[in-house]
């Protein structure tokens, strides 16, 4: 698999900084007469915008005037719009950064009328070293009524064999990490579609023979998000809870405004005392100015979680302490498919004492980016800054280490075990009994 193919995999994971809130109009992609005039202009916008606003001026070494020319050779035997955006997602690959991506306009702004028409099988994913595997299915989903579980290893999806898969996209020069959440939206992005259509899947639980299995793609039930100028609605999934014990469970899907509402309510009802797990297992990002938002709850001293370059320039992510902000311990939860805003977080707190970080490597996809249409109607994100951690480092192509490796096993899945979340508890219990007084950071 070329890098192009394994960047187009994660165009939909959309994580940003802010939002190109201009649209301008569209024009007529679909007339022949007309497309050729799109198609250049089209081009032309991807190819500047990079060339204006990528952070590093020698774009690490690619000549871009080069790779201009060998694309825009091309163009005119793109005979329409998916082919456009092929050649344009492989112009972009050879930057060999995350956060450029070229993708429908349908598929990202998903107004109100749309969303009925958009299906889904209902389960969350993991991998595992090359397998990606079932972690979750949602009770009454589609994957629920095709007798999937828990543990169960994706073979095959369609036409194309997983395993040949993960060898192609092991050969792309990726981290393990960015490899494994390259893998799983690869088969995550084939368990969506129209409403009606039929995934035909390979599966096979552990220790057990492949069997087949057909999923028919059903609505997306649940709440959405609005979309903000180019930024798509997102459907928006939450847990939070503080248990008997004293120790609360938070966990969103994706970095959206709407969440706040959810989030600052929830940490101002933990006692003195508790402690608090923030599960950012499978979250690919979303806005960024929500992590210093959120860690504000969290601190009694302004800090900062980072800074981001610019091409001219630097933002630093500050975070202002917030009254009645909530001072025990937190364990933070990552894994390959934490990413972007999910991987500034976890650093930020990390770096400044105020958390320990559970589980695998992240994404290592951490650039700061912008949305803006195209002249085809399409949808392009590209990245306009770096970021550092506030001790420097950068997470781009890196990831974020936890300070406790822990992971789980199919057989963990099937028996409904969370080895990960378990750690986590273990340590705040241990916490929790140190009192305010014993613990360092910004508490």
């Amino acid at each position: 698999m070329r890098f192009s193919e394994v960047a187009a995999v994660w165009r939909m994971r959309v994580m940003v900084v802010g939002v190109a809130l201009a649209f301008g109009p569209v024009r007529g992609a679909d007339a022949a007469g007309d497309w050729a005039a799109v198609r250049a202009e089209t081009f032309a916008t991807v190819w500047q915008t990079v060339n204006d606003s990528y952070v590093d001026p020698a774009f690490g070494g690619v000549n871009w005037k080069a790779v201009k020319g060998k694309y825009e050779a091309q163009l005119e035997q793109v005979p329409g719009k998916a082919e456009l955006r092929t050649l344009l997602q492989a112009m972009l690959a050879e930057l060999q950064k995350t956060h450029f991506a070229i993708f429908p306009r349908e598929t990202a702004v998903a107004p109100t009328g749309e969303r009925a028409s958009n299906g889904a099988a209902g389960v969350e994913l993991t991998v595992m070293g090359r397998e990606v595997v079932i972690a979750r299915v949602k009770t009454g989903s589609p994957a629920a009524a095709a007798g999937l579980k828990p543990g169960d290893a994706v073979r095959q999806i369609g036409d194309r064999v997983v395993e040949e898969v993960a060898a192609s996209v092991a050969q792309s020069g990726l981290t393990p990490a960015a490899q494994a959440a390259h893998l799983a939206n690869f088969v995550a992005s084939r368990l969506r579609g129209p409403v009606g259509a039929t995934v035909p899947l390979v599966v096979a639980a552990p220790a057990a023979e492949d069997r087949p299995v057909n999923v028919a793609l059903a609505a997306v039930k649940g709440v959405w998000s609005e979309p903000v100028g180019n930024f798509p609605a997102q459907l928006i999934e939450s847990v939070a809870e503080r248990g008997a014990d004293g120790i609360g469970y938070l966990k969103f899907n994706i970095f959206v405004s709407p969440f706040m509402r959810t989030i600052r309510p929830f940490l101002l009802k933990l006692k003195p005392g508790d402690g608090l797990v923030i599960d950012l297992r499978g979250n690919p990002g979303g806005v960024t100015a929500m992590a210093p938002g959120i860690c504000g709850w969290l601190v009694k001293e302004e800090f900062s979680l980072g800074k981001t370059r610019l091409r001219k320039g630097f933002m630093n992510l500050v975070v202002t302490p917030q009254a009645g902000a909530f001072l025990g311990p937190v364990a933070v939860l990552i894994d390959s498919g934490s990413a972007s805003t999910s991987e500034i977080l976890a650093a930020g707190l990390q770096e400044a004492g105020r958390a320990r970080v559970f589980g695998g490597m992240s994404a290592g996809a951490a650039l700061p980016s912008l949305l803006k249409t195209l002249p085809s109607g399409d949808v392009f994100q590209y990245a306009v800054a770096d970021l550092q951690t506030p001790r420097g480092r950068h997470l781009e192509g890196v990831g974020v280490t936890p300070d406790e490796r822990v992971a789980a096993t199919r057989e963990d899945l099937v028996a409904g075990r969370d080895p990960v979340l378990a750690a986590a508890r273990a340590w705040l219990e241990v916490e929790r009994k140190k009192g305010p007084a014993a613990r360092a950071g910004k508490s």
